[in-house]
């Protein structure tokens, strides 16, 4: 009777607060991986997900990169024509790019390698084509003569190369966003130009992302994106560039000519789901000029913002998933 007297007593009191309960852990981390910087930031989960994510980098760099030996874009280019066997995701990727090369209009090629490799922006030497080693190359450049056939082979005529870069870290930005969901609040995935973030920071806020000012130095932000479980892809033609004979070059090319693209924008921003179409999609918008990139936009929803050469900003946006908020007098059409 005692026993329960005091169980009764003690039921009877008032309940206790609850623990606060403590944030997530943030972890970061910095990896090199297809030629750029990755960053990571994580908040909450295991101690192990770091590593995890650095190992499918490393695995993906081995598969997809141009300049790794016995890679499968390595065996694509080295087949002379012949048919070969690659991983389900190469198959899947080349397919996709055949797609988003289709519905631009060829502004965006993975072809278009044998082009890319007359020119250096990176090295210091400025290297360039002659004009007949130009035109001897343009036919090289068409998406349509890739073979993609059963049991995931591929197939490329002799002589002609591909190049994933404008759309591999957009596949790898997708497939670590998957590795990470759910098992993490919140995360920040940063391949170069490419950003993927996740859920919320530790006071529940989103995230805001900087869009580079074209003509500022590196680190200058014009405006930022703010937005979660998205992906933020920017291209612009200030990346890689090199002045010779007073006449600026810029790394991205019209795969129509295989010189830099003379359009109207100097920047591409685009924010979708998949980081794997803003990649291409932006490189894409700055070969097709302000007008027919937004033209595009439209047509397939696509969202993001155009700046031109000019410093006019043009925000295309079919959803409440993102804000601009512009950090310069600037108006926004």
């Amino acid at each position: 009777m005692l026993l329960a007297a005091l169980l009764l007593c003690g039921c009877s009191g008032q309940a206790s607060a609850p623990e606060p309960t403590a944030p997530p852990v943030k972890r970061s981390g910095v990896g090199f991986y297809f030629d750029t910087v990755v960053t990571v930031t994580l908040y909450g989960g295991e101690e192990s997900l770091l590593d995890e994510i650095w190992a499918e980098c490393a695995r993906y760099e081995n598969l997809l990169s141009k300049t790794i030996a016995g890679s499968d874009v390595d065996r694509i280019n080295k087949a002379g024509g012949e048919p070969v066997q690659v991983d389900p995701e190469t198959w899947a990727i080349l397919q996709r790019a055949r797609e988003i090369s289709r519905t631009t209009g060829g502004a965006f090629a993975v072809t278009i390698a044998p082009m890319t490799a007359m020119w250096d922006f990176t090295g210091g030497t400025n290297r360039m084509p002659t004009e007949e080693q130009r035109l001897a190359a343009l036919p090289l450049v068409n998406d349509e003569a890739i073979v993609l056939g059963d049991n995931y082979t591929v197939t490329l005529p002799a002589g002609m190369e591909i190049d994933l870069g404008g759309i591999a870290k957009g596949y790898i930005a997708d497939q670590v966003a998957k590795m990470v969901q759910g098992r993490v609040s919140g995360a920040v995935l940063s391949l170069g130009g490419n950003v993927y973030v996740l859920g919320a920071k530790p006071d529940g806020s989103t995230y805001n992302v900087g869009i580079q000012d074209p003509d500022g130095g590196s680190g200058s932000v014009l405006a930022v994106v703010n937005t979660t479980d998205r992906s933020v892809v920017t291209s612009g033609i200030y990346e890689r560039q090199f002045t010779l004979d007073g006449v600026t070059y810029h790394h991205i090319l019209d795969p129509v000519d295989g010189l830099p693209s003379r359009s109207d924008l100097s920047s591409a921003t685009i924010v979708s789901q998949s980081s794997m179409d803003a990649d291409a999609l932006a490189t894409a918008c700055i070969v097709l000029g302000r007008e027919k990139a937004l033209a595009m936009m439209a047509e397939q929803g696509i969202e993001g913002v155009l700046i031109t050469r000019d410093r006019q900003v043009y925000k295309h946006q079919t959803s409440d998933t993102f804000q601009l908020n512009m950090l310069v007098d600037i108006p926004v059409q």
